[in-house]
């Protein structure tokens, strides 16, 4: 039976709300879970998860429950081993008994991600859909584990995100291959049905596919409880029926839970389970961190990364939007001036999901502009037609909004101003020379033989979000990121000592009146 507050629901529906009572009937269990998913190392927002988790301990100290800490994978993001192994550091030392490995967890490529995770001192780590090619687990990943806790058995799965070889470089995990979604949900089922060969009947799925593959997941899957999600980036609260609240295959209940990203919250799931270990009561919140640097989480990163040199002051910046993949964003569109100045073209562009934060108010040190930009794509120079600008930016711009999520992104430019409505129409685009002047384009008949310059990085090249981003000519290959191109323009700007980053409305959208396309085109980074 399910219980909302101290009421008997029937079997028959699952209740819209489950709230944890104050007493526990004997032979159940209560367990208390602090989660969190996709920190894309934030670390700026860490000081916040620092605090939550401080203070689960000191609330669960000394009561008759069973705890456990876990994190859903992107727990860092970029190819800074240095920042990554400090992330590790601080998850080892809030206690977390796991994390899965998620696409970022790899940004740095196999072997790197081997020798990071292969030196916790206490988090595992955990994938049982990602195998190398000779079908052995990478070093130091395990497919699940048990963790006994007051006498209880808990198994924790975990699963890495199916579309790992479209939102990671090919060549950073030649050596990696990821399960489908029915290898996947075969994989979950073989661990789940060891573990309760071994007498385990609670069982959590820590999960890096998304919301929506968690739901099926869940339906197709007997004696899963709980799911701990991400990758999708949604921050689901509360208890919902039919969101969040599901049956599995065998008709249990299934709670499914996530956080959002970047380390803006943190979850905690009350729960208790019956002596066969059912999901009889939940009770979940989430909790909005403090996102303000914390000067513990500065001090270990000076000790451990070095101390960062300052290259400008910010008197005034707009925030990374809500959904930074269908909105301008003023730093983005400033380091796309950077590789364009640096390069020398007439155009850069930069797909808007690649830039993971945007610094704050004050000093702006080289750590703050690398960290905006982690993911070290190496850059490039070639040619591209009119036509091929306008269908890329195009076509962007249609899929975005016509995806729930907002994938693959707008494209955000140098040397381009554009608008278009919330359908991803493109209603109008002009290029801009270095001078100002503007030459408008006819969006619907642009020139095939009018070429220009474009700086891009190796990432919208590959062509695997945006095949028309494909160079077609000679390329000119920069072993430098955007985060370079940035600190070389900063540096040499006489206003670097108050700089004010607002957006310039190169990138309008307009509000249409007709109704919003909707796609299952759902896939995060």
């Amino acid at each position: 039976m399910f219980y909302c507050g101290m009421e008997q629901i029937s079997n028959s529906t699952l209740s819209k709300y489950l709230t944890y009572p104050k007493s526990t009937p004997d032979g159940s269990t209560r367990l208390k879970l602090f989660y969190t998913n996709d920190w894309h190392g934030q670390t700026d927002n860490m000081g916040g998860i620092l605090g939550g988790s401080l203070q689960f301990d000191s609330s669960t100290k000394g009561q008759k429950l069973d705890t456990l800490k876990l994190v859903a994978g992107d727990s860092w993001s970029g190819a800074n081993t240095k920042k990554n192994n400090l992330i590790l550091n601080l998850m080892n030392y809030m206690g977390f008994d796991a994390c899965t490995l998620g696409n970022h967890e790899l940004d740095a490529g196999t072997q790197a991600m081997e020798q990071i995770v292969n030196n916790s001192s206490g988090t595992k780590f955990i994938s049982s859909n990602l195998k190398k090619q000779d079908g052995s687990n990478p070093k130091g990943v395990e497919n699940s584990f048990i963790k006994e806790v007051n006498g209880n058995k808990y198994g924790i799965i975990g699963l890495s995100p199916l579309d790992l070889k479209t939102v990671v470089a090919t060549e950073k995990i030649p050596d990696i291959d990821v399960h489908d979604l029915n290898q996947t949900i075969a994989a979950a089922q073989d661990e789940i049905n060891k573990m309760k060969a071994q007498g385990v009947n609670k069982i959590i799925i820590l999960s890096h596919v998304g919301k929506d593959l968690d739901i099926q997941l869940a339906s197709q899957l007997d004696g899963v409880d709980i799911i701990v999600g991400g990758h999708s980036h949604d921050k689901i609260e509360n208890i919902k029926e039919g969101q969040n609240l599901v049956r599995s295959k065998s008709g249990e209940p299934v709670v499914i839970l996530q956080t959002g990203q970047n380390a803006q919250n943190y979850g905690i799931l009350d729960a208790e389970f019956d002596i066969n270990g059912i999901l009889t009561r939940v009770s979940n919140s989430v909790i909005e961190t403090n996102k303000s640097k914390n000067s513990i989480i500065e001090n270990i990163k000076s000790k451990e990364v070095g101390v960062s040199p300052s290259v400008a002051t910010i008197e005034a910046i707009d925030p990374l939007p809500e959904n930074r993949r269908i909105a301008p964003s003023a730093w983005t569109a400033m380091m796309a001036d950077s590789m364009r100045e640096e390069l020398g073209t007439d155009v850069a562009i930069i797909n808007s999901a690649n830039i993971r934060k945007v610094p704050q108010i004050g000093k702006l040190t080289l750590q703050d502009v690398e960290e905006s930009a982690p993911m070290k794509n190496s850059l490039l120079k070639t040619q591209m037609s009119e036509e091929q600008i306008v269908s890329a930016i195009k076509n962007a711009a249609w899929r975005s909004f016509g995806a729930t999520d907002g994938y693959p992104g707008l494209l955000q430019c140098s040397g381009i101003e554009y608008t278009i409505d919330t359908n991803g129409n493109l209603l109008s685009l002009s290029f801009i020379d270095k001078s100002g002047a503007k030459t408008p384009v006819d969006v619907n008949n642009p020139s095939k033989t009018k070429m220009y310059g474009v700086a891009l990085d190796s990432f919208l090249a590959n062509g695997k979000e945006y095949p028309e981003m494909i160079p077609k000519g000679q390329v000119e290959k920069f072993e430098i990121d955007k985060d370079t191109t940035m600190i070389n323009m900063l540096k040499k700007r006489a206003d670097k000592d108050k700089l004010i980053i607002k957006d310039d409305g190169r990138l309008k959208i307009v509000q249409t009146s007709q109704p919003p396309r909707q796609s299952s085109n759902t896939r995060n980074i």
